[in-house]
């Protein structure tokens, strides 16, 4: 359901851009140069499966879904583009599901912080609306509680939505995200008489959020 789900949000991510690119509206045209934002939602991650010797056997491993919070700085570039610095925190539940012996249980509490910087793209207006599509790309920061160390992961983040313009200093925003942390990657480098090839690959854990809140312009 989970798989099906995240799918179904990256087509819709996908769709939604495309729809920005080909819309007649008017060419976004931003009057101020800094945007700060507040916001929060909830988020649905993704499980990783695992094995492991008996009597546990095989499961899966899993953030329990919860609420997040977040700060955002957009920093307006020409043409509708920005730069975003981008802090988020969960705090949530890591829990294991055995096969073997058929429980599901929480092992430790965890936060999740990400710690980003990217860029957000809003090329067309309505009005006082503008949608948008984002990608951010730094560190997701594990704290799990108990453990002698924190985990750091790289990690990227694609969204869609739009802000409105309440007036020139107050705005909404809204917004759909998918988070994709990479927990185990890899990456190859290839050189022949065809030129220099790179690859990047990996599995990870990815989740679904919706999310909003209020940001100040200046």
């Amino acid at each position: 359901m989970r798989r099906k789900l995240l799918i179904i949000s990256t087509l819709a991510v996908l769709a939604g851009a495309a729809f920005v690119e080909r819309s007649e509206a008017q060419m976004a045209v931003f009057d101020h140069q800094v945007e700060i934002h507040g916001f929060g939602g909830y988020v649905w991650s993704s499980s990783q499966s695992f094995a492991a010797p008996a009597p546990i056997g095989s499961g899966d491993l899993d953030f329990k879904s919860s609420g997040w919070w977040g700060v955002a700085v957009d920093i307006n570039l020409p043409q509708g583009a920005q730069v975003e610095l981008l802090y988020t925190r969960q705090d949530t539940d890591l829990t294991l599901k055995s096969s073997g012996l058929g429980t599901t249980e929480s092992i430790a509490g965890t936060a999740i912080e990400f710690w980003h910087v990217g860029g957000v793209y809003s090329r067309f207006s309505t009005g006082k609306v503008f949608p948008f599509t984002s990608f951010t790309l730094g560190g997701t920061r594990y704290i799990v509680d108990g453990a002698p160390d924190d985990t750091w992961k790289f990690s990227v983040i694609l969204g869609l939505g739009a802000k409105v313009h309440v007036n020139e200093r107050l705005g909404i925003r809204a917004q759909a995200r998918l988070p994709w942390t990479f927990t185990n990657m890899g990456a190859g480098l290839g050189i022949g008489t065809g030129g220099v090839s790179l690859g990047v690959g990996g599995s990870g854990i990815v989740g679904v959020d919706l999310s909003g809140g209020l940001f100040l312009m200046l």
